[in-house]
């Protein structure tokens, strides 16, 4: 967030105090004029949090948190994922370059009032929660299962044997 322009954030700041709520904000450097509802620390546990980039790891958290999203998508994968919570009505995502301070607070206003965010992420986060064994216990035989097979050769891809060219499929070109 440190690398946004000026003016981004300015408006982001005007926004967040208008709304009732208080807001955390994970900030690299230091930041004026704070308004009295926004906490601003280097690091925040996200897991809770309500805006996500939209990377997949961020996407299970959500998921286990049960949190509705205001995604700003930056770059890889996030773009995708958020466009997967905004089509199943958990999310809504803005681009961080062309945010004004109306579209801002309409998109907060909409996610903290409009309950079928908070419904659909429920709904969907029971889906994702239900599992025949809890996901620790599964960590904790997979990894045992790795370390009783040496390493699991057999679960390894073939793909790590191929050269850079025909894993690229070059002699297909």
């Amino acid at each position: 967030m440190s690398s946004i322009p000026e003016e981004i954030k300015k408006a982001l700041l005007e926004v967040l105090a208008q709304i009732p709520q208080r807001v955390l904000w994970k900030y690299e450097n230091e930041l004026e004029d704070i308004p009295k509802n926004v906490m601003v620390r280097k690091w925040l546990p996200q897991r809770d949090i309500l805006f996500r980039c939209g990377g997949v790891s961020g996407v299970y958290e959500t998921l286990d948190a049960e949190v509705p999203v205001l995604g700003l998508p930056v770059s890889g994968d996030q773009p995708r994922n958020l466009e997967n919570l905004v089509n199943a009505g958990m999310a809504i995502s803005m681009d961080l370059l062309s945010i004004t301070n109306y579209s801002f607070l309409r998109n907060v206003l909409e996610l903290l009032n409009d309950k079928k965010y908070k419904e659909n992420i429920e709904t969907t986060s029971k889906i994702f929660k239900d599992r025949p064994i809890l996901l620790e216990e599964s960590v904790v035989y997979w990894t045992e299962y790795v370390l009783r097979h040496k390493g699991a050769p057999h679960l390894k891809s073939h793909a790590l044997n191929l050269r850079w060219y025909e894993y690229f499929s070059l002699g297909v070109l």
